[in-house]
């Protein structure tokens, strides 16, 4: 288990959001990022690439994330998420 996430089928904007959504058979990841967060990262040439393979996807967030002093938050097909990863925490 990797850690639990929390998951918010509609985030505030302030947050990372990671979209979970297939791509046909793969498991896909969408970054949100507020607009401050987005354009600190283009001012220092990193590539803030939206949409990854989930695994890479799930490790750009958790390092923006991190790097930035945002919370983390994911959204989406639950489907996409595998147990294994850690559990899903529902926000009220």
């Amino acid at each position: 288990m990797i850690a639990d996430f929390r998951y918010d089928p509609v985030p505030k904007d302030e947050f990372i959001v990671l979209e979970l959504y297939w791509d046909n058979t793969e498991r896909m990841g969408r970054l949100r990022l507020p607009t401050d967060v987005a354009n600190a990262m283009t001012i220092a040439d990193l590539e803030a690439n939206d949409e990854l393979p989930i695994f890479s996807a799930l490790g750009f967030a958790v390092f923006i994330a991190g790097q930035s002093g945002r919370r983390l938050c994911l959204t989406g097909d639950r489907s996409v998420w595998l147990p294994d990863w850690g559990r899903i925490i529902d926000v009220h």
